[in-house]
């Protein structure tokens, strides 16, 4: 796993988001007699390197259960990165004491070098260095030194298999992976995540002898690496074709940018035509990369990098650690910010009043409105006990933290995503409907903006084909045919 960064489960509004514990908790679960060894670099507990006041007892919340379900999963130890220093010193060592272990040869005192392990009859050895970006309690001695010494520490230990797990920018692992060539296998985390974005798969690649490989922040997938060992010999050719995964990589680019042209709304249909037919060859070229069939003689990697996806199932454990924290968050947060409004509304300003003031006039618009996704937004969080969660809530009610709107706890009448949250506060709208310029007309930019983006959404989500959705019998009017009323 690469920085990991905070992320538990995605937080999406369509099937099959990449990312997830409990599924990647089945993913081991589906062959448990298969040895292996499971690492991470990178940040692992929180999304950011600093935490928001506001959110602080959530993020550290969720850092415990992530750090509970790591320790269940078997984690053996990883490179930590700025991040898991956000909640402090204290935090980061009362989430691992006893449960996880911290790779970092470089960070002095309270951090271990590495560990040796017994894995299918084989001596494995694993060492970590970190160079965390930003000021961090810890004391960062060289990493290039500290990394030449773990691999001295692992042979005299007589670890025959030699893996590192490095936090640092990437051009930086790779020249320290060209200059310590005494491991297999390098895993590369960042030295510091931020946000929610989630990044692009990054192919594997040989520098030496050194299989480099890279997994997608948020565990959006994992590098799963098999090591063949034949007649006691430890140089392994590559049985798995990276450069065919390079390939794929840049063709997964590509297509990644012709999607995301076809979802923009504006395209001409001839330019619309042409990205369709580049994209079926795109997919076409992709259909032929062919990894090789069969192993090398001797000694070989397998590199395969899979996805952490819906179909993979969940895990008992992890899901029922993950359904306690989103109850602990809720109680929580329902007591903590129980005294939060909504801010004043300024003078002359709108405040909302919700979907049942709009309904007066609005009949058949209400009605369109009562048979879209949007008028169960708030239920699909209770049903899951995220009613309360701060990285869920603004996106399922109406108004959320602005003047004359709902807050976290205070949500009454603008539950779900209704009429204001595309055209506004209504209050002097319905004092005086017959003055346009008191209600918006959304543009259809508006979806995306406010909360269909990535990774809320798959990549090649379409304004354009989610509109009838929320746009149809009783509701048709548009920025271009709106009237004097408005829009409805």
């Amino acid at each position: 796993m690469s920085s990991v960064a905070g992320a538990l489960e995605p937080c999406g509004c369509v099937q099959d988001m990449l990312g997830g514990v409990d599924h990647f908790a089945a993913l081991l679960a589906h062959d448990p007699t298969r040895a292996r060894v499971v690492l991470g670099a990178g940040p692992l507990l929180f999304r950011d390197p600093t935490l928001e006041a506001k959110q602080r007892d959530q993020d550290v919340l969720k850092a415990r259960a992530l750090g509970e379900v790591m320790s269940g999963l078997g984690l053996v130890g990883w490179a930590p990165a700025a991040n898991d220093w956000a909640g402090g010193a204290e935090v980061l060592a009362e989430v691992t004491k006893g449960r996880l272990d911290l790779f970092a040869a470089n960070l002095g005192e309270g951090f271990s070098k590495g560990r040796v392990l017994e894995v299918a009859g084989e001596r494995v050895g694993v060492v970590g260095v970190s160079a965390p970006s930003g000021g961090v309690p810890a004391s960062v001695g060289d990493p290039r030194a500290a990394l030449a010494a773990g691999a001295e520490w692992l042979t005299a230990q007589g670890a025959r298999i030699r893996v590192a797990l490095v936090a640092m920018p990437r051009g930086e692992a790779l020249r320290l992976a060209e200059a310590v060539p005494s491991f297999h296998v390098l895993l590369v985390g960042k030295s510091v995540d931020r946000g929610e974005v989630n990044d692009a798969p990054t192919p594997p690649l040989r520098v030496g002898q050194t299989l480099v490989v890279e997994a997608p922040n948020h565990l959006q997938s994992v590098a799963v690496v098999d090591l063949f060992v034949k007649d006691g010999k430890y140089t392994f050719a590559d049985g798995s074709g990276i450069e065919v995964e390079e390939r794929r990589a840049r063709l997964d680019a590509r297509r990644r940018d012709l999607q995301a042209a076809l979802a923009r709304s504006g395209i001409s249909a001839d330019d619309r035509a042409q990205r369709q037919r580049d994209l079926q060859t795109l997919d076409a070229e992709i259909r032929a990369l062919v990894k090789p069939a069969t192993l090398p003689e001797g000694s070989a990697f397998r590199y395969e990098l899979v996805e952490v996806r819906e179909k993979l199932g969940s895990e008992p454990a992890s899901q029922a650690r993950l359904k306690a924290y989103y109850q602990a968050v809720n109680a929580h947060n329902r007591e903590a910010f129980k005294d939060v409004l909504p801010p004043p509304v300024p003078e002359g300003q709108s405040s909302y009043v919700g979907v049942e003031a709009c309904t007066a006039c609005h009949q058949s618009e209400r009605a369109f409105w009562e048979k879209t996704p949007h008028r169960s937004a708030y239920a699909t969080l209770t049903k899951q006990s995220k009613e309360f969660n701060l990285e869920c809530v603004g996106c399922h009610v109406t108004g959320y933290e602005a003047p004359g709107g709902s807050t976290v706890a205070h949500v009454e009448g603008l539950k779900d995503v209704q009429c204001e949250v595309c055209h506004g506060p209504g209050s002097r709208h319905i004092g005086n409907p017959a003055d346009a310029k008191l209600i918006s007309v959304p543009e259809r930019s508006l979806c995306a903006a406010k909360c269909h983006h990535p990774p809320h959404v798959h990549a090649d989500w379409s304004v354009d084909l989610a509109w009838p959705v929320i746009v149809g019998q009783g509701h048709e009017r548009t920025p271009k045919d709106a009237g004097a009323k408005g829009g409805g």
